[in-house]
């Protein structure tokens, strides 16, 4: 994935800017064009190098403020197809798991973190978030978190690969290796709260079954 790195800088490092506002919308639609993560693994290798740190803020602020702003539009989307989407068997089919979980749990919102960050049905979690009509605030704040998280991890790793694109090979293997591992850490700390709630719920029915 990210063997295709010098040959997208190449592209876009004249109008960094300007595609880090436009390409973000555009990727959530042909994401096999250009893979979000080497997108952003992009943009760190701008930000690092650019010529201040005002300017390599500003180019990542854009992006993010990008993505963001694509997020909500989907999100939106999902709000409008909700009561319509019988009407989309093969969306609704789509977008079915998503929507079991967080029928299932409001904690289940924590698991859009992960998908946002790493490749796992970003879509599906943006669109099915929007058709429960998850409270907006409350979307907003899961999102910018995960936001935040993406931009640590692809653009950091960008960042860290700009002064040797040559580890590129070797920071690949890197890369699926640590974002495994940020999957099942991710994972494991949203089972435990999910047990320790389940848990806090089984002790409040014990307690009111006693009382009564």
């Amino acid at each position: 994935m990210l063997e295709a790195l010098p040959d997208l800088l190449t592209r876009i490092e004249p109008h960094a800017l300007i595609l880090a506002l436009a390409l973000p919308p555009v990727i959530r639609v042909v994401g096999h064009w250009m893979p979000e993560e080497v997108f952003m693994v992009a943009m760190g290798v701008l930000a690092a190098r650019a010529g201040s740190l005002s300017e390599a803020v500003l180019l990542l602020s854009a992006v993010t403020l990008s993505h963001f702003l694509t997020d909500q539009a989907l999100f939106g989307i999902g709000r409008w197809l909700g009561p319509r989407l019988s009407r989309f068997p093969k969306i609704e089919e789509r977008l079915g798991r998503v929507i079991s979980r967080l029928e299932d749990s409001p904690s289940a919102l924590l698991f859009f973190i992960p998908a946002r960050v790493l490749p796992l049905g970003r879509g599906a979690w943006l669109a099915g978030c929007g058709v429960l009509r998850i409270e907006w605030i409350r979307f907003i704040a899961v999102d910018l978190v995960a936001l935040l998280v993406h931009l640590l991890f692809w653009s950091g790793l960008g960042w860290w690969l700009s002064s040797d694109l040559a580890r590129l090979e070797y920071s690949g293997d890197i890369a699926r290796s640590v974002a495994f591992w940020l999957a099942m850490t991710l994972l494991l700390v949203l089972i435990s709260i999910s047990l320790r709630r389940s848990l806090q719920r089984h002790r409040k029915t014990s307690a009111s079954h006693k009382g009564s």
